[in-house]
């Protein structure tokens, strides 16, 4: 059984977030179908999250940090998409 490099597919995602994960295709080249449908899953309710957070507009650090989390959410789940894809 294939574990996610932060122990569960959330944490995996919040860390992915948050910067400390990088992801590629190869990361994810060992995932079961349903992993990565799990993987897939908390990534799109985690970027619902972060985009309901919305910080003040005179926050220009809060706001960069929102944009970066939901731009390396928003790569991963794209990433993954092209995994599922190439495994049909």
């Amino acid at each position: 059984m294939t574990t996610f490099l932060a122990g569960s597919a959330y944490k995996m995602v919040r860390e992915l977030a948050d910067g400390f994960i990088i992801v590629t295709e190869r990361t994810f080249k060992q995932y079961k179908p349903q992993e990565l449908t799990d993987f897939q899953m908390e990534a799109d309710r985690f970027l619902r999250e972060v985009r309901g957070n919305q910080p003040l507009l005179t926050d220009t650090d809060g706001i960069q940090k929102r944009q970066r989390r939901m731009q390396r959410l928003q790569q991963a789940i794209t990433i993954v998409n092209a995994v599922r894809s190439r495994n049909r």
